[in-house]
């Protein structure tokens, strides 16, 4: 039996918020879970994640597919760790959309460079 550690969509009606979960990759999404290693909130200012990576590492090590998506938090994860803090709950926030240069910025900022 294949494992998989993927996102498991939790949370009401366009709030979404996830579990990072391994089950058994023919299991359905919101299925049997035969762990839960973290969470993910993509609607908090900044979007954060925490992970444990310990117990990641040990799934990875015993085989288990990582999705794409739970791959670049694990990176992130572990650049965290490395800065310093605590690979049993690696916390991890993203940018934000808002931080992102709004159409007015770039046009501004087009105006100053004519």
């Amino acid at each position: 039996m294949s494992v998989s550690i993927r996102m498991s969509r939790i949370g009401a009606n366009k709030k979404a918020s996830f579990r990072i979960v391994v089950s058994a990759t023919r299991s359905k999404c919101g299925g049997a879970q035969l762990d839960t290693l973290g969470h993910y909130r993509p609607d908090g200012e900044p979007r954060e994640a925490v992970i444990d990576l310990v117990r990641t590492r040990e799934w990875i090590k015993k085989g288990a597919i990582v999705s794409p998506t739970v791959q670049r938090i694990v990176k992130a994860a572990e650049a965290a760790v490395k800065d310093g803090g605590d690979a049993a709950k690696a916390r991890v926030a993203f940018a934000s959309a808002k931080t992102k240069k709004t159409h007015k910025d770039r046009l501004a900022a087009k105006k100053k460079k004519d």
